[in-house]
């Protein structure tokens, strides 16, 4: 019976799924930051979708590391999916890197939301590089 999904079939959908996100994310952002009335939108936008768009090449990339860590290697008498270090060694790494992209947005969303909620004044005026 035939694979009915290769690995190769999904390398060519996984990289293109990560050039459309990358791309679909800053557009995003920037249709986001169209809706807003804040002063700083576009800046805010495209920050937005830049910050989101780099899940897709941290996606790729930890994808070719599992297929590395993985891998069969009968030169070295190594075969990945066989060994307990591997399979600990990739949940720790998976679960540190989820729990990094969660603090970081956690934190990002709240520093969205206080700009969003206090935004600058334009009346006042903006302070040159000297008296900063």
């Amino acid at each position: 019976m035939r694979e009915l999904v290769t690995m190769e079939a999904f390398e060519v959908w996984l990289r293109g799924l990560t050039v459309v996100g990358v791309v679909g994310s800053i557009v995003g952002g920037l249709l986001w930051a169209k809706r807003q009335r804040h002063p700083r939108r576009w800046q805010l936008g495209v920050l937005t979708g830049a910050l989101i768009a780099t899940l897709f090449p941290l996606l790729y990339g930890l994808w070719r590391f599992y297929l590395w860590r993985i891998r069969i290697d009968l030169d070295r008498n190594f075969v990945g999916l066989h060994r307990v270090d591997v399979l600990v060694g990739n949940l720790l790494l998976f679960g540190l890197v989820g729990l990094v992209v969660g603090l970081v947005a956690n934190a990002y969303g709240r520093w969205l939301r206080g700009q969003l909620s206090h935004p600058p004044s334009s009346a006042e005026p903006r302070a040159t590089r000297s008296e900063r």
